[in-house]
């Protein structure tokens, strides 16, 4: 991807890719509360200005939210970034088993949001999902 760099820290990256019009974040094991809903909120913004529907999340190295941040992702991002043009999601899961679980949870939330959704374990195998979207 040619992508535009919009976060990059030790916690998280962030990306855009005018051409595909693929968001794509990347979440490392350290991310906090704080930095999760910057990222997030960041997309959202992304959604917005480029009239983008395809989110790539690169979730390999975290381990699972917390409980208040779930309930912030179901209940204040996913209806903003569904309001946004949201529609299609190519998730990458992590490698803690606690942590897919929490992936499912979101699955299933989202799925009925209305969100098209896959589920992978290979990167380049989610992004070429989504290019060919």
């Amino acid at each position: 991807m040619a992508t535009n760099m919009i976060i990059d820290n030790q916690h998280a990256l962030l990306e855009f890719d005018p051409t595909t019009k693929i968001i794509h974040h990347k979440l490392y094991q350290t991310i906090d509360s704080e930095t999760l809903r910057s990222v997030l909120m960041s997309g959202v913004d992304l959604l917005k200005s480029h009239h983008a529907t395809k989110w790539l999340s690169d979730n390999r190295d975290i381990n699972a939210h917390s409980p208040e941040d779930t309930e912030w992702i179901n209940n204040q991002w996913l209806p903003a970034a569904v309001a946004a043009g949201w529609k299609y999601w190519a998730l990458v899961v992590p490698d803690d088993f606690m942590a897919r679980v929490n992936m499912t949870e979101f699955v299933d939330s989202f799925y009925a949001k209305g969100i098209r959704i896959m589920v992978f374990t290979d990167l380049d195998k989610a992004e070429q999902w989504l290019q060919k979207l």
